[in-house]
């Protein structure tokens, strides 16, 4: 009888294999994890974002307004001793849905329901997860320093977290006077 030599794999590189490919399976797990987060992070920045330029949008409808109540005198952060027609509230807010009763988010009347009682409504329950700050700064024209402020920078930013990371997108935006003659 002749020995014949059977090829084959044996148990040593069948563990090897299985251990490669493994390995590549954990990191295709890795990868696709890190896309979701990705994206999530992705959705809610895209948020934020958005927001803020709608708050910004409003500033602006704040100053065309032009009423009694509103115009240039209205922006700037309530407490502010150099705008003292200010109406919109300084530090971090939380955010409703609806203005309020002037149309202007950022104020005072936000989220108040029809009772009185502010977050008191269906729509008067802040966004969860999210608060804005607006802070607005007089900038002096170099060349004109004693002249009446025509110009102002708005900064308005979005406070808000991805799982237990807390992030924030910031708007930065120049609004003019431009009823004023220099």
């Amino acid at each position: 009888m002749t020995k014949t030599s059977e090829a084959g794999f044996s148990y040593i590189d069948v563990m090897i294999a299985v251990a490669i490919l493994l390995i590549g399976v954990m990191a295709l797990v890795g990868a696709i994890t890190n896309g979701i987060n990705m994206t999530t992070r992705s959705q809610e920045a895209l948020a934020a974002k958005q927001v803020a330029s709608s708050t910004v949008e409003t500033i602006f409808t704040a100053r065309d307004l032009g009423d009694a109540n509103l115009g240039w005198a209205a922006i700037g952060n309530v407490g502010d001793a150099a705008i003292p027609g200010a109406v919109f509230l300084a530090g971090k807010q939380n955010i409703y849905p609806t203005p309020g009763k002037d149309g202007i988010v950022g104020t005072a009347d936000d989220g108040w329901g029809a009772d009185g009682i502010q977050g008191n409504s269906d729509d008067g329950q802040p966004a969860i997860g999210m608060q804005r700050e607006i802070k607005v700064t007089d900038l002096v024209d170099p060349d004109r320093p004693t002249s009446p402020i025509t110009l102002r920078q708005i900064d308005v930013i979005i406070y808000y977290s991805v799982g237990a990371i807390q992030r924030q997108e910031t708007f930065t935006s120049y609004i003019a006077n431009y009823r004023v003659k220099v």
